[in-house]
Order: C-alpha cells, then sequence, then structure tokens
C-alpha cells in the first residue's frame, strides 16, 4: 500500500491552524496546510490571549515575539446601574506560576504574521493558500482530501490524519454531518474596534458596563487600540449596525466618537455550540469547527489553542511509534468537557452583563455588590478556568481524578547544576516529566517509576532547596514550584507533555501506584478512560456556577 502523502493535513489557516502548524512543525512531522484565503484577514477579531497560549508558542520558540506586540491585562470592573462595581476581576500578581502573565491583549493580524513567520521556517510544512478543501474521506490506514485552487483546478492528498481549523461555518463539520448541541445562548452583539486619536476621558480598565438602558463591554487594547462590544436591543438588527451614524450613537454614552477612528464594527451572532463529535475516524475538528464560545470570558481562541495544544503531543507521539493509536480517543474525551464548563462560566457572565430587566438588575446589583464587599466573590479571573476532568488522568478508587490531576503544572525559571539558568519548559521540551522534591524522594523511585520514565520516555527531575548538584537536580528560583509543591503537599508529581498533571504523590507507595496508573490508561486504556460521571451529570442538568 502506498505511503500517505502527507503525515498530517490541516485545513484553515487562521491562528489555530497556524499554531498546530508550528507545532507539528518543529517536530519534524511532514504537513500541508491549506487556507482559502490569499492573506491573513486584515482586522482584529480575538484580542486576548492567556498564559497557557504563551506556553505552547514558547514550544516553538515564538512566545517572546509575541510578548514583545502585548500589554498586560489589567483587570475588569462591572458596573451596575448606579456606576458602582458589582463585581472586579483583578489581574494575578506576579510571581506568575506559568512564567508568562496571565493574560495579554494583542491585535490579531499581526499575532497572525508571527505565527505565519513560524511556519515558514519549516520545510516540512507545505502551505497552499487559495485552496480550498472540498472533501473529505476516511480510509482504514490514511485519510484523504480533495481540494481545489482559485481556478477550480481539482487535487487529492492522504495523511495519516486531517485536522480541520476551519471555523464556526467548517465545511469539513458540515461534510461529515457532525451535528452540533445548542448550549442555550445566542445573542446578536455589534464588535467596534477603534483607534484613539487624541486625548479623550476613557477607563484605564477593562470595563462592563451592566446597564439595561445598553449592556456594553469596552476593552483596553494595545498602544491606542480601544474595542466596544454592543448588545442589540430589542426592535435592533443587524442592519441597523451597518450605518455608522447608529454606531456611533451607541458609542457616545461611553467615548467622544470625534476622539476615535473607528478601525471595523461587525456584528456577530454569539452562540454556545459544542460539536457532538470532535473525531470521526482519522479526521479532528478542532477550534470554531468543533465550539463556539460567547466571548465574555475571551476565551475562543484561547479554547482552539488548547484544543490543538492537547492533540499535537498525542499525533506527534503516535506518528513516531511511540504512543499507541488509541492515546488519540482521549481528545475530545478531555477536551469537550473542559469546554462545556468554559461556556457555562461564560454565559452566566455574559447574564450579568446582559441584563435588560431593571428590577432584575437592581436585584442582581444588592445581591453581587454585596457578595463583593464581603469578599465571597471570585476575583483573580484565570481562577475560572476548569482543569481537566477526564481522559489521562491519575484516579482514585472511584475512578475520579485524584488531588492536583488535570490542573497546570507550574513553570519556573530554574537554575540547574552548572549555573544555567532557564524555563523548566525548555529543559523537559515535550517529554513526560516527573519531578521529586527534595533529594530525600529520589529514594522513592523503584520499579513502576522506572519502567514509566523508560517507556513513556520520559524525565526525571529533582527540585532541590540548596544549590543543585546531581545532573538531574535545579533549584527554583522564583518559589513558584515550591510553594504549588507545598501547598499540594506532594513530593512527586508526573506532568504530562502538554504540561497538565496527570497525578501527585506523597510516599513511594503513591508514587508507584501513579506511575502504574500512566502506564495502564496509555497501553490498555479499555477501562481508564472515562469521564467523571458525577461531574457530568451536573453539567447534563445545568448546574449553577457561582463567582
Amino acid at each position: 500500500m502506498r505511503a500517505p502523502d502527507y503525515d498530517v493535513v490541516i485545513i484553515g489557516y487562521g491562528p489555530v491552524g497556524a499554531v498546530l502548524a508550528n507545532v507539528l512543525g518543529a517536530a519534524g512531522c511532514s504537513v500541508l496546510l491549506l487556507d482559502q484565503m490569499s492573506d491573513i484577514y486584515d482586522k482584529p477579531r480575538a484580542i486576548n490571549i492567556d498564559h497557557e497560549v504563551m506556553r505552547v508558542l514558547q514550544r516553538v520558540d515564538l512566545a517572546d515575539a509575541v510578548e514583545a506586540m502585548t500589554i498586560i491585562y489589567q483587570g475588569t470592573d462591572f458596573l451596575g446601574l448606579d456606576g458602582r462595581p458589582i463585581k472586579v476581576f483583578e489581574p494575578s500578581p506576579p510571581p506568575y506560576p506559568l512564567h508568562w502573565a496571565p493574560n495579554l491583549l494583542f491585535v490579531q493580524p499581526e499575532f497572525e504574521r508571527v505565527l505565519r513567520g513560524g511556519v515558514d521556517r519549516f520545510a516540512n510544512v507545505e502551505t497552499r493558500l487559495e485552496h480550498q478543501a472540498l472533501s473529505v474521506w476516511n480510509g482504514p490506514d490514511v485519510a484523504g482530501l480533495r481540494f481545489a485552487d482559485r481556478r477550480g483546478n481539482e487535487q487529492e492528498a492522504t495523511a495519516r490524519y486531517i485536522v480541520a481549523c476551519d471555523g464556526a461555518s467548517s465545511t469539513v463539520r458540515k461534510q461529515l454531518a457532525i451535528s452540533q448541541e445548542s448550549l442555550d445562548f445566542d445573542e446578536w452583539w455589534t464588535v467596534v474596534d477603534a483607534w484613539v486619536k487624541r486625548e479623550t476621558p476613557l477607563p484605564r480598565r477593562t470595563t462592563q458596563f451592566c446597564w439595561p438602558s445598553g449592556p456594553t463591554t469596552y476593552v483596553v487594547g494595545p498602544r491606542n487600540l480601544r474595542r466596544w462590544e454592543l448588545k442589540l436591543m430589542p426592535g435592533e438588527s443587524p442592519r441597523d449596525y451597518e450605518n455608522m451614524d447608529v454606531v456611533r450613537r451607541r458609542l457616545a454614552p461611553f467615548v467622544d466618537t470625534d476622539a476615535i477612528e473607528i478601525w471595523r464594527a461587525a456584528t456577530y451572532r454569539f452562540h454556545a455550540l459544542v460539536a457532538d463529535e470532535w473525531r470521526r475516524g482519522r479526521v479532528f475538528l478542532a477550534g470554531d469547527a468543533a465550539h463556539q464560545t460567547p466571548p465574555f470570558m475571551a476565551q475562543g481562541l484561547c479554547s482552539g489553542i488548547r484544543d490543538v495544544a492537547n492533540l499535537s503531543w498525542k499525533l506527534i507521539a503516535v506518528l513516531s511509534g511511540r504512543l499507541p493509536e488509541s492515546v488519540l480517543s482521549t481528545y475530545e474525551t478531555e477536551r469537550k468537557p473542559h469546554i462545556r464548563e468554559l461556556v457555562a462560566v461564560t454565559k452566566a457572565l455574559g447574564e450579568v452583563i446582559g441584563e435588560l430587566g431593571i428590577e432584575a438588575a437592581q436585584r442582581r446589583d444588592r445581591e453581587l455588590g454585596e457578595a463583593l464587599r464581603a469578599g465571597k466573590t471570585v476575583t483573580v479571573r484565570q481562577q475560572l478556568i476548569p482543569n481537566l476532568t477526564a481522559g489521562i488522568l491519575a484516579r482514585d478508587r472511584d475512578g475520579l481524578p485524584t488531588g492536583a490531576g488535570g490542573g497546570l503544572f507550574p513553570q519556573p525559571r530554574i537554575r540547574l547544576a552548572d549555573g544555567q539558568s532557564l524555563l523548566l519548559d525548555d529543559l523537559v521540551g515535550d517529554r513526560f516529566l516527573l519531578v521529586l522534591r527534595g533529594r530525600e524522594a529520589s529514594a522513592w523511585l523503584g520499579d513502576a517509576a522506572s519502567k514509566m520514565v523508560a517507556r513513556l520516555g520520559g524525565v526525571v527531575l529533582t527540585l532541590v532547596a540548596g544549590v543543585p548538584e546531581g545532573a538531574h537536580e535545579f533549584a527554583d528560583e522564583v518559589g513558584v514550584l515550591d510553594d504549588w509543591m507545598r501547598a499540594k503537599s506532594c513530593g512527586g508529581a508526573i506532568v504530562r507533555p502538554d504540561k497538565y498533571v496527570f497525578g501527585v504523590a506523597d510516599s513511594s507507595e503513591s508514587l508507584a501506584e501513579i506511575c502504574s496508573q500512566l502506564v495502564s490508561q496509555i497501553f490498555a486504556p479499555a477501562d481508564c478512560w472515562r469521564a467523571d460521571r458525577m461531574s457530568s451529570r451536573q453539567r447534563e442538568a445545568g448546574a449553577d456556577v457561582e463567582f
């Protein structure tokens, strides 16, 4: 049988497809990347990325270039009817647990230019612009694709896998007849991006004007870029906002419209949708093709990049023969519950912002205001991002994730025995990691841990309090990892290649247990990969989200 033309075909060269192409390209995979556009879309859409995205970009040496064009998020004020705060999100203070600032604001066309420059480094990634995917098909050993250029010239290609990153109106999802579940959010909003031309009074932080007379979001972007998101009111239609006079009238309560130059005004139907299947054979959906999230947490792009971060390490390991193909089944298992929970959080915020009833808004202001003053609400925005709850995670006897499993592992700046200072991920790369805290924990390494490390190609490192001495010792220069392990009361942790925690251990016995679990889950997965059923039932029932 003829070998496939490529390891992976990526359909869609937006930021999600571009990140995936960078990661696969850096790993040496042969990739075909298709997009029907001739260049980057020249208007902004997403405006926020988070520290998890930056950590993925760090894997492909693009994080520094992206950070240079961003500003750090300064917090959000939710203002009630009387203009007083009813909810506040504060930025996380340094030292940052993942090294990067938890939230950064950017200009999307500039961001995408960096991503595409990264892809251009890889001769093993073939990019074809102005090419449209027409159809995909699945075979037992390969997937196939028919595509055409702008003149209608058709071609076919085969690959081990296809990843559709082709957006909310995904032609691949439609061709495969994959249905979408609505999570009960459907509103029209107009998004206005503008450049501030001269000094004019504006909030210094992102502000949610939770006013029934016209719910509005204001975002402080890089340099003099500002964004307003305007909820369409009863009786208004998207066509009304094609008229710039209407747009300016809606903006007038928030800004002197003579002081700004509108870059673009676009009306969107904000949805909460999740594809019922994220994989059909050798074809995967990622980003907006798999899910659509309202923008109130600015997590749409971040979620898409989480998708490809999760999928890519598994694809790379399977393509190289290091892991069995069955590991790819955990992509949807892990990502789908995460996005459903994130949508629930986002919807709840949208309901706070977009309330149109005066009496309901008064009640909201009273309840949220009292909770805020009593210190009973979440004020650190990143704490609202859920952990993984299913898939490749250490489990207790009831099959539920244990301890810190499913959370992100910290990334400190570390010092090695030779005096070298670097970030932890740069040392570990895309390997499984076993971290032990203190030289005494080295005695925990037994047969199960040694077999796990050898079989998975992992690395063992020891965090020491003093000066590192051995080749596998390091010191935490900022203290975030040491603090984390103390807080989790653990002396050992297993970390996946995507930097999510598999599990933690507080003894040699518990370390042996989670090491055995990891090997069993990957190489004999039949009874291991299942969602947290209680959490699933709660999600299906639409459990309330508290802040």
